[in-house]
């Protein structure tokens, strides 16, 4: 049974009473709207594990009777937005589907989903159309009974929702149409909805007095405000923040008034950040994280992340088997640059395979890479690769790509890969630190975080004399030290990118040296890219030896490949070189 996902972009509204026989549908402008409403009756019945796992991620499942769109529906935040999936019922309607269990299995852990809500709703919908006549969006009037099943409390309300009937259309057809629809309501009487979702009002989470996180989503929400975090920084690659300049704090951190005193005379430190100095009494001062509590809620964020994008994954969203490895990656890194305050072996099992996890992804990721760089490299030939050859050419990178990507999802329904899901949960749950480290500030760990990161891209870049080829020609061995580099540089980038979506900030130097390391890995992975996209040439060209493909064209690109891939391994040593120079200052 297959799921069908769309993006849902939708406005919610409250008005007051009567208001939908006062508004004035005639000032849409270049829009206009049915002048009857059609009435459907719905019935949501929403579910999740007795311990709220879907909720506290932002996730939202129910089983929906009655309307145009029947069925089950799962709701989650992508990185460009709220998602919904639709997978049909059953012929035994209160069935749940294997396909929605499966969906949801690496978030559940196999726990049961059982109702947690039920909506009743009698929804009035209209519908607007542009100058066209085609139709762009619908505007419901809800009037809503809800029953919270855990406790058998009932609610009721009314609200207007606005939804584009494509959610791909560019932002500004879509401010057009929310804009039109906007000025109609406010002047009717109408404001803006706090509410963040029926399930949140349904669970009583909207109620006057009730605690932020009590129930389905503002459990994540009440989270994602304690470290400072947003959904979208949730959401996005590591190290790259939005709407922060880098090293510019959220205005939602708060930084504790012990931790701003001691930061001027901790980063005057000689010594390796994360030591006492001699004769220093052990200890963190009061309100200051310990080193449990940062490790928590680094790991914490990270395995969030990557239960998040293995529901993507399995959906087929572009781009999360990239994310998910970055995740993967993520959270070696941290794993390496907290080694010396795990006790026991756990965590260096746990990095393995993870490592076994990046290594299964990686297929994917390099296919990905070919077919979105291939036309690039077509254009760059200036016309000598005809349409013909670099349309089969792209069309055999893309499906490359789709199969190794149903490789991946074939892999996350395994129960290894659910077992390493569970158990980066609970490692990050409950981290085995030391006695010792237990008792550092969460100033002190994050330096020493960043600092051994930043200590593994100096020790591997000093390697790079050991990599030049002893008068052969093969460019193998600095590739390899190139490649070193970049994941070293990599790490620095993950772990400082971590720290700060999760509130914490290591000192001004270790910051500005991360910074810097961070400025050299888009050179380095140019260099990188261009070994994959030769590869993938070397074994296309390989393959169409006894075809009738246009092996000329081929052997064109690869060619060109073969020079750029050599050049930016003669200019990478100079980018190394110039790496080490800067990060030594600004470690002296």
């Amino acid at each position: 049974m297959t799921a069908v996902a769309h993006r849902e972009v939708e406005r919610k509204y409250e008005m007051p009473e009567g208001a939908e026989d006062r508004v004035d549908w005639n000032g849409l402008g270049a829009f206009t709207v049915s002048t009857e409403p059609v009435e459907h009756r719905l019935e949501a019945v929403y579910h999740d594990t007795p311990d709220m796992a879907l909720g506290r991620r932002l996730v939202a499942l129910r089983r929906r009777r009655g309307g145009a769109d029947e069925g089950w529906h799962v709701k989650f935040q992508g990185a460009d937005g709220r998602h919904e999936v639709h997978v049909p019922l059953l012929r035994t309607p209160d069935r749940m589907p294997a396909a929605v269990r499966n969906l949801l299995a690496g978030l559940t852990r196999g726990e049961e989903l059982r109702p947690i809500a039920t909506l009743r709703t009698v929804r009035r919908v209209r519908t607007v159309r542009d100058g066209t006549g085609a139709e762009v969006a619908e505007i419901a009037v809800d009037v809503v009974e809800a029953v919270d099943e855990r406790t058998g409390t009932a609610r009721s309300w009314s609200e207007w929702e606005v939804e584009l009937l494509d959610g791909t259309v560019p932002d500004e057809q879509q401010g057009q149409v929310f804009s039109a629809v906007e000025a109609v309501v406010l002047a009717a009487g109408g404001r803006r909805s706090a509410s963040r979702a029926k399930i949140a009002r349904a669970l009583g989470e909207e109620d006057e007095g009730a605690s932020a996180g009590s129930g389905a989503e503002g459990q994540r929400a009440s989270a994602d405000e304690a470290t400072g975090t947003s959904r979208q920084e949730l959401l996005a690659e590591p190290g790259k923040k939005p709407g922060k300049k880098p090293g510019k704090k959220s205005g939602k951190t708060q930084r504790k008034a012990q931790e701003k005193q001691q930061q001027e005379k901790q980063e005057k430190q000689a010594q390796e950040p994360g030591k006492k100095k001699q004769g220093k009494k052990g200890g963190k001062k009061q309100g200051q994280r310990s080193e449990p509590d940062v490790l928590r809620a680094v790991l914490g964020e990270l395995a969030q992340q990557l239960v998040l994008w293995d529901l993507q994954v399995r959906l087929d969203v572009p781009d999360a088997v990239h994310q998910m490895r970055v995740t993967s990656r993520s959270l070696r890194s941290v794993l390496k640059a907290a080694a010396p305050f795990f006790d026991g072996d756990a965590a260096e099992e746990l990095d393995a395979r993870l490592r076994e996890l990046a290594r299964s992804l990686s297929a994917a990721r390099d296919a990905e890479v070919a077919a979105d760089l291939l036309p690039g490299r077509v254009a760059e030939l200036d016309g000598r690769v005809g349409p013909a050859a670099a349309e089969h050419l792209q069309g055999t990178a893309e499906e490359q790509a789709r199969t190794a990507a149903g490789k991946v999802r074939r892999h996350v329904v395994t129960q290894e890969h659910l077992r390493l899901l569970a158990d980066v949960e609970d490692f990050a749950a409950a981290p085995p630190v030391t006695e010792d480290c237990a008792r550092r500030s969460g100033r002190e760990v994050s330096d020493a975080l960043v600092h051994r990161a930043l200590q593994k891209v100096i020790r591997v870049a000093e390697r790079g004399a050991e990599a030049e080829p002893g008068g052969g020609t093969s460019a193998a061995p600095q590739l390899e030290h190139l490649h070193d580099v970049r994941k070293a540089v990599k790490r620095v980038r993950y772990v400082d990118a971590v720290l700060d979506r999760t509130g914490l900030r290591p000192g001004k130097r270790l910051r500005r040296a991360a910074r810097d390391a961070e400025d050299y890995q888009d050179a380095l992975g140019r260099i990188m890219d261009a070994a994959v996209v030769e590869r993938w040439l070397a074994r296309t060209a390989t393959s169409l030896e006894r075809s009738t493909a246009d092996r000329y064209a081929v052997g064109l690109l690869h060619g060109a490949e073969v020079v750029r891939l050599r050049t930016g391994v003669e200019g990478g040593a100079d980018v190394v070189g110039v790496l080490l120079s800067q990060l030594r200052e600004d470690l002296a």
